[in-house]
């Protein structure tokens, strides 16, 4: 057995155990697994100690339904636009109630207890109809604040659901920037 000199390097061909300088090598998928384990955390760290700066409640979502075929138009749109679906929905939405005559500060009235009014409800379609055959889409654009108000505001002056409105708002936005009714088909 040879002697291992003072300053580290070995003679002969005698190699040191690895396991006492540095652990073995871990499989790829291992180490990429153990490294973005690492990343999280330190992101955690870093994200809990960060003040949040914008608030989700800043732009509320609106959950509702579409028709299949207003759907359909409204992906067109984005495509043509390139505003997004929320951009789209926020600026029809601000034409329709400016047209509604809805001031762009309106509050809606606040409860005894400080709390908001529940907006009208859309009345579901009842049909008897497969589940699968009926058409409606769920769409959930986020929309500021302020038109968020001012939807509640409309829904409450006429009586009507935040649907009701939004379809009617989207096919007068359509129809007033050409958005055609069904999409051309190359060829035709």
């Amino acid at each position: 057995m040879q002697n291992k000199p003072k300053h580290g390097k070995v003679r002969g061909n005698i190699t040191p155990h690895r396991a006492k300088e540095t652990p073995p090598p871990m499989p790829r998928s291992t180490t990429a697994a153990a490294t973005r384990k690492a990343l999280v955390k330190q992101a955690e760290q870093q994200a809990a100690t960060r003040p949040r700066t914008k608030a989700r409640q800043d732009k509320p979502t609106l959950s509702t339904r579409l028709s299949y075929h207003l759907n359909e138009r409204l992906s067109h749109a984005n495509e043509i636009t390139g505003l997004g679906v929320s951009g789209i929905v926020e600026a029809a939405l601000a034409e329709y109630l400016d047209f509604l005559g809805i001031p762009a500060d309106a509050e809606p009235p606040r409860s005894p207890d400080g709390s908001r009014p529940k907006r009208e409800r859309t009345v579901k379609s009842r049909t008897r109809r497969a589940k699968e055959e009926v058409d409606d889409v769920n769409v959930g654009p986020r929309i500021t604040r302020q038109t968020d108000n001012r939807l509640t505001v409309a829904c409450l002056d006429t009586a009507t659901g935040p649907q009701d409105i939004l379809e009617t708002a989207l096919k007068a936005w359509m129809r007033k920037h050409n958005i055609p009714l069904t999409r051309r088909t190359p060829g035709t």
